[in-house]
């Protein structure tokens, strides 16, 4: 999936979007209460949706091409979204690259 293929978004708007959804990721081994929250659900929608929660707007298409280009599964098994989370957040230099 091609990060960059959003033909309506703005220019900079998958720039600012993956910097949302990076930072909302920074969050989850800090915050027990967010991990508690994320570990409930086992798709992309639902992750959003705990992010826009929270105040981070990105979109469920972003966090699919991560976990495409990170190797990651689409779904999570009930209680492990948040290491799925984690290990995308810990390439973020490498999937932010141009």
């Amino acid at each position: 999936m091609d990060l960059d293929a959003n033909p309506s978004a703005e220019p900079g708007s998958q720039a600012s979007e993956l910097e949302a959804l990076f930072s909302f990721l920074g969050r989850i081994q800090q915050d027990q209460n967010l991990r508690d929250q994320l570990n409930e659900v086992i798709t992309a929608p639902d992750v959003v949706a705990i992010g826009a929660a929270h105040g981070f707007q990105f979109q469920a298409a972003t966090l699919l091409g991560l976990f495409e280009r990170c190797n990651e599964a689409p779904l999570a098994r009930q209680g492990l979204m948040d290491e799925k989370l984690i290990r995308v957040y810990l390439q973020r230099e490498r999937l932010q690259a141009p």
